[in-house]
């Protein structure tokens, strides 16, 4: 009877509290404000062609007819070949070329047409640059749903060859409100290269391949989620033919 007994409080002990455990803490992650994710990598702009119409534009004291913007160009980074990325999916960068005439904190700025609208809330953005060792500073240019421009440093040029550059994207950067639709996303604007006043401006080069970003893209469903994602789309139209009869 005693090894009856004994068995049955093994088999709780093993099986059942643990399930309880996981039941309760499941609860408590819920209270505490715990939500799902679904973490993805979106490659915002490849480099392969310009068909996002990029443009290059330089500060004050550029020389001439540069900056210049060179797309088609070959020389891809190593870390992006191989079986993950075959050579005719990703096989060309874009360059940038400037002069300057003076020292000093000279800006350039590339930039496509129009704002990329990044999907997901995003946690990370990264991209691969080559830089020639000269002291000047890359940053990404982000623009948040209240029209409110952030720059987030992606760090120094001073390094030669390929280099993978990343910035978190920092929890002050407003991605999301309570009202629904809740998702409010990020759009990119821009890189911005600022050159440090006591480094040479005569002439430089910079590429670059792969902007990429890391987001979260779960949707939270909920009865009548569909109407939430419609919403838009069911009162563009109804303006839409109230402007027609009234004219």
């Amino acid at each position: 009877m005693k090894l009856k007994y004994f068995t049955i409080y093994i088999f709780v002990l093993l099986f059942l509290f643990p399930i309880f455990l996981d039941a309760q803490s499941f609860n408590e992650m819920r209270e505490s404000g715990f939500k799902m994710e679904h973490i993805v990598s979106v490659i915002l702009e490849d480099f392969e062609t310009n068909d996002k119409d990029w443009e290059v534009s330089g500060s004050r004291f550029k020389t001439g007819p540069f900056p210049q913007l060179k797309p088609g160009i070959e020389g891809m980074p190593v870390a992006l070949g191989g079986a993950a990325f075959p050579e005719e999916e990703n096989k060309y960068i874009f360059g940038v070329r400037s002069v300057f005439s003076r020292k000093g904190y000279n800006r350039v700025w590339l930039y496509p047409e129009e704002e990329i609208v990044i999907p997901g809330r995003v946690r990370k953005l990264d991209v691969w640059v080559w830089g020639g060792n000269y002291y000047y500073i890359l940053e990404a240019h982000v623009r948040d749903y209240r029209g409110i421009l952030h720059k987030l440093p992606l760090g120094s040029l001073h390094f030669i060859g390929w280099k993978n550059l990343s910035v978190y994207i920092p929890t002050s950067v407003p991605q999301n409100i309570r009202y629904i639709p809740m998702e409010k996303p990020l759009t990119f604007v821009r890189f911005e290269i600022w050159t440090e006043p006591t480094e040479r401006v005569d002439d430089f080069i910079v590429y670059f391949d792969h902007l990429k970003v890391l987001t979260d893209v779960y949707m939270e469903r909920f009865d009548g989620d569909m109407l939430a994602d419609r919403s838009r789309d069911i009162w563009s139209s109804n303006s839409e033919t109230e402007a027609a009869s009234s004219d």
